[in-house]
């Protein structure tokens, strides 16, 4: 098979591929619900050893601290996506063949074998093809077929 899928940069599926970056890492899960099943226990422990009133304060601040983290987050995505011309102004064009994926862009192009291709992680809507743990490219799945994307699913690795 052979087919390609042209992708315009923008920062709305910048910041859509970081999540799924994010989200689909080892653990992310369970962090998150450690660390929620955490702040409620101690939020439990403020209000039986201090109070109604102390516990609210604390269950404030914390949820303050989670807000800040989740601005600063945000603005570390904004940040790499303005401070990346490369990446903001170079369409790119993966191409599907047989022998492996043909990345294209406007600085240059690059042959990859699946099997090296590190994973594929899949959403609902897209696909994230990942050349490295925190590098890849991603395109919404509406730009194939149901053909293409299994084979996209068969030859891109693990997801």
């Amino acid at each position: 098979m052979d087919f390609s899928v042209t992708i315009k940069p923008s920062f709305e599926e910048y910041k859509r591929f970081n999540r799924a970056v994010h989200a689909a890492a080892p653990g992310a899960r369970v962090r998150i619900i450690v660390s929620v099943l955490i702040i409620l226990v101690l939020a439990g422990l403020v209000w039986w050893m201090l109070g109604f009133g102390f516990a609210c304060i604390a269950y404030a601040v914390w949820a303050l601290i989670a807000a800040l983290m989740l601005l600063k987050a945000k603005h570390s995505v904004r940040k790499a996506w303005d401070s990346n011309a490369l990446l903001r102004e170079n369409a790119q064009t993966l191409r599907f063949t047989d022998d492996g994926l043909e990345v294209t862009t406007g600085s240059g192009s690059a042959h990859m074998e699946y099997d090296k291709i590190y994973r594929l992680i899949e959403t609902k809507t897209h696909f994230y093809i990942m050349t490295a743990v925190n590098a890849g490219s991603g395109f919404p799945k509406e730009m194939c077929t149901s053909e293409q994307q299994a084979f996209i699913r068969g030859h891109c690795g693990r997801s």
